[in-house]
């Protein structure tokens, strides 16, 4: 059974709307339009609708000048979304526990 079948029976049997999960989490699987791959391959947006927090994606600092500057989204990065309504909204990208702004 699809994870939509169940949630819905869940809504029938309960007669109220479940909380749905805080945070998920999600790989960027194709750049032009930007698509987010969640709940392992079951959910993509789009087709459900997508939005974006800005800067979402992250920085990198330029070894010159030392200004930063906006990442660009590549396939298969990570990222943290939540829903809003029927919006799913990139939060950030995962960058794991020793994290730093990249130079280059």
């Amino acid at each position: 059974m699809s994870w939509e079948y169940e949630l819905a029976k869940e809504i029938r049997r309960s007669g109220r709307v479940p909380p749905s999960p805080a945070l998920l989490c999600g790989t960027v699987v194709k750049l032009s339009p930007l698509t987010v791959s969640l709940c392992d391959g079951e959910v993509m947006a789009p087709p459900m609708e997508l939005n974006c927090v800005v800067a979402a994606q992250g920085f990198y600092r330029d070894k010159d000048n030392g200004h930063l500057y906006l990442e660009k989204w590549k396939t298969g990065d990570e990222v943290v979304c939540g829903l809003m309504g029927k919006t799913v909204v990139i939060l950030g990208r995962l960058g794991g526990t020793a994290w730093a702004i990249p130079t280059r």
